[in-house]
Parts: C-alpha cells; structure tokens; sequence
C-alpha cells in the first residue's frame, strides 16, 4: 500500500520588478551621439544582420527621395535619345564621340622657361664687373636684350622675376658684393627677400628711384630679426620712405630707423652713420690692419696751368664758344671738322661734399632739376650702356652736321663767363702725329633753363684742337683752331670752393670743422647733424 507525501501548497513567486535606468547627463550624450540606443544596448555591440528599426518620419522622407530619384533618372533616360537625334541633324558630334576636351590657352613649356633663364644670364652676366664685383642693374625696364627678347620687367612679373636675377646673380663667380637695382620701380619687400635668400652677404646697395615705402619692407615673414647682416653702404634717395621723411622733416628718426634695422651700416644715402664708441682705453695698443687714411693733401690748389704764350689764345677761344653753345649752338658747325666727335654723359650722384654743405636747401631751384632731358638726349655714360657697342655706336655723334644735330638736343644753358673763378682750365700741348694739337680740360658751371628752372650744374669738358689751315671753313668763320675731339660730362652742382687757390681741404677735415662749430651745414629737419 502506497502511501503519498503530503503536498506543501507553495507561495506565488513575485515576478522582480526592473527599475527604470537612471537618466545621467552621460548617457544621455551617448544616445544623442547615436552609440547607445534604449535600454542600455551599445550600438558597437549590435548585430550587423539584425534590421534597424526606422522611425516612421524617416522611412516617409527616404520613400519620397527614392522616388524622386527613380523620376529625375527616367526622365533623362527618354530625353538622351532625343539629344543625340538634335544634335546629328546640326550636323554636331555626340559628346560621348568628341575627343577631349583641350584648353584653348597658349601653354608655357619647359624650352620657353630655360629660353627666358638663359636671357636673364645673358643680360646678368654682360651687367657683372666680375673685378669690382659690381653689379649693375639699373634701369631694367629700358634693357635693350630684355626688349628684343619680349622679356617685359614690369609689376606683374616683379616678384618672380627678381627671384629668377637674384639666383642667377648668386651663381657668379665671385659673388658679388656691390649691387645696384636704381631706377626699376622696385616693391621694396621683393628685393629685400630675394637679396636676403640668394646673396645675404651684399655689402653695398643701392635702391635710388624705387618704392621702398616703410621699414617694414626691410622685414622678412617668420625671418630673422637682422637680415642683410655684412651691408655696409645703403642708398634710398627717391624712395617714398625717404621723400616722405623728407616733406615731414623727420630726416633724424629716418635715418635712426634705417640703421636700427641694419647695424652693420655705415654709409646711409652717401653720408656716413655716425656710430657710438666707449673711450675704454684697450689693454694692449691697437695696432690697424689698414694704415689709415691721410686726412690733408700734401700739396695745395694751384691756379690754371696754362702756358703763358697761349693763354690768351685759349681764353679768347673758350670764351667764343661757351657765348655760341650758350645762344647759337649753329653758329659752332664751322668750329668742327667732318672726322669730329662729339659725345656727352651725365652723371645724377650728388657728391658727399654737396650735402655736407646744404646746397639742396640752400639754392631752391636746385630741387627743380631732373635728368629726364639729359637723358633723352643720348647720354653715352658708359656704366648705364650695358656694354651694348650699338649703343656705345649711336651716341657718338661724328661730322660736324652730326655734331651739330647732338648739341640742339641738349637742354639750353648759360655759363657765366664773367665770374672767372668759378671756372678752371689746364692745357697741354700734345703732338701724336697728326701736327700739333691742344688738350683742353674745362670744369665750372652753367645755369640750366635760364629763365624757366635757373637750376645750376657742374660740368667737366675735355676739347682737343688742332690749328686751323689757311683757307680752311673753321679759317674762314674766324676760328684759329678745329675741335678734333669733344667731350662734356654734366654732374650734379658741386661748389668751385673744390678748386680755389691754396690748401685742399677733405672731406674729414669739414666734418671736424662742423663738429667744431656746433652748427650743422644744413638744416636740421633736412639732415642728421654729424
């Protein structure tokens, strides 16, 4: 007989009851950021198989794109053929069947870049004085190479260009030291980057008649606080920055600016920087590599050295010409011959002794002057021809018709032959062959434009003169003598003080007298006292 255990009811369990996750500032940024979804599961966590439950609004907006899409396709699917048909009936080519598409801009090759590389160190290297190590690069824009090569300088092509010279510049042998970029026009920031990156080491520089307009041009971007390291001479004339100074009166802070930015300098605008020394005597005697420079000539200014049998002769000739050069320059064909030459040259640097003096401010028409007419004229100086012979060539004027051509281009003058000591003459008598001859060397002065400007120049003239045949046309129009050769060099207004009779005096020697003085030569607002 089976017995069965008594059955012990048992109690309902209670279903556990899950509480809601709490709702942090952290999970909450993790669901707006879309990696964890509702009830804690991690989106990394999800199974890639599993479909992704959409939000109504979204499976509506997804259905209306795709729809949208399906549309825009069909509609260009029937419109192709019915392009394509447009298009043969014109006569047109499908666009599947053109080849490709070709610029229509002429393009640069690489032989046009080694072609234009090349010019450049044509036109470098005929520019270099690889003695002096001087190189000329005036006047860039009126290079007769540059030009026939179609090579223009101007503003759009600056900065490219410039780099091209200076690197080419950096391959000379030797370097060179003293670069001149004079009258081009030049953005200031251009040539100090391109100088500081290719030839750092340049001594002496000169940027008359560009655009340097602050000292911040001298600065380079994310550079060195001192660039240009070893210059010694700088020349800004005729730039904004040194006009602007100039117009305010604030020649000082200038000058004090432009040698804060270059230490090493020590010649500014052909006037030296003075510079601040501590009188410490040294511990052992110096002893100079360089002997110093004599600070007085051994000899004094003497008179005209003009024999006295013909002294006469030459006055009374120079005084019949200086009169027709001054009011009939035609009434001189009958002075030369048809084998004479006749050239001239100007030049625009204003001696260092002139600026000691103040002349610029102290004669106002002196700030009228220009060279514009000298110029165009045919100046045939030399260091501005770019050893170009063809133009060496034609500004030489040859004959006397040709001679008398070149004079009436040269602006009118007037010398004012009655204040003789402002005018000076040797002479040497000379026979090479050809008969006796007299070497006739003249410097003074001339007022130019009288009337209209009545700015002064300083000239030099070298004549040689022949002695005039019986019967010949220089005999019959009164001439005693022919001009074989003619030479004239005009410069900028130096004072005849430079040739009086007696003891010469230097330019350290007038630097030490003013320091005496305590007086400047010049205005104050128009110079750094010395």
């Amino acid at each position: 007989m089976s017995t069965s255990l008594p059955v012990t009811p048992q109690r309902p369990r209670a279903t556990p009851m899950v509480s809601a996750p709490r709702r942090n500032a952290a999970g909450q940024l993790l669901k707006k950021t879309g990696l964890l979804r509702g009830a804690g599961e991690d989106i990394s966590m999800h199974d890639s198989t599993a479909s992704k439950p959409q939000h109504r609004s979204m499976r509506s907006r997804l259905t209306a794109q795709s729809k949208a899409l399906e549309a825009v396709k069909n509609k260009a699917a029937s419109a192709a053929p019915q392009k394509a048909t447009t298009i043969k009936g014109r006569g047109g080519t499908p666009p599947d069947a053109r080849g490709p598409i070709r610029s229509r801009l002429p393009k640069r090759t690489q032989n046009a870049d080694v072609s234009v590389i090349q010019t450049w160190k044509t036109v470098i290297q005929s520019r270099y004085n690889a003695q002096a190590r001087f190189l000329n690069l005036d006047n860039l824009s009126t290079d007769p190479e540059l030009l026939s090569r179609g090579i223009p300088f101007n503003k759009i092509r600056e900065s490219r260009e410039l780099q091209v010279i200076m690197k080419v510049a950096s391959q000379l042998e030797p370097v060179p030291v003293t670069i001149s970029l004079a009258h081009n026009g030049l953005d200031g920031s251009h040539i100090f980057s391109s100088l500081h990156r290719y030839i750092p080491n340049v001594v002496n520089l000169s940027l008359t008649g560009n655009k340097v307009r602050s000292s911040k041009d001298m600065e380079i971007f994310a550079g060195p606080k001192w660039v240009l390291t070893k210059l010694r001479e700088l020349i800004l004339l005729d730039n904004p920055i040194y006009e602007m100074a100039l117009a305010q009166g604030k020649i000082e802070e200038y000058r004090k600016e432009i040698t804060r930015k270059f230490p090493s300098l020590e010649i500014l605008d052909n006037v030296p920087v003075p510079h601040i020394r501590l009188s410490i005597a040294p511990t052992t005697p110096r002893i100079p590599l360089v002997p110093e420079a004599a600070k007085a000539f051994p000899t004094s200014m003497g008179p005209n050295a003009i024999a006295t049998d013909i002294q006469a002769f030459v006055f009374n000739f120079l005084q019949r010409y200086l009169a027709g050069f001054d009011t009939s320059r035609p009434s001189l064909h009958s002075a030369y011959t048809p084998t004479s030459t006749f050239s001239f040259s100007y030049d625009s640097t204003i001696p260092p002794q002139s600026r000691q003096r103040g002349v610029l401010y102290k004669m106002p028409n002196q700030r009228k002057l220009d060279w514009s007419a000298w110029h165009s004229a045919g100046s045939r100086n030399l260091m501005k021809t770019h050893g170009s012979l063809q133009d060496a060539r034609d500004r030489l004027f040859t004959g006397a018709d040709d001679i008398l051509v070149g004079l009436g281009l040269l602006p009118t003058t007037k010398h004012i032959v009655a204040e003789g000591e402002k005018f000076v003459v040797d002479t040497v008598q000379m026979d090479l062959g050809a008969g006796p001859q007299l070497f006739i060397t003249i410097h003074g002065e001339f007022v130019e434009a009288p009337g209209v400007i009545d700015g002064i120049r300083s000239f030099d003239r070298s004549l040689i003169l022949s002695p005039a045949p019986d019967g010949s046309y220089a005999k019959q129009n009164g001439w005693d003598a022919m001009i074989i050769s003619d030479q004239l060099n005009i410069r900028s207004y130096s004072s005849h003080e430079s040739w009086a009779v007696g003891p010469m005096s230097t330019q350290a020697q007038e630097i030490a007298a003013v320091i005496a003085s305590g007086s400047p030569m010049i205005p104050p607002e128009a110079y750094i006292q010395v």
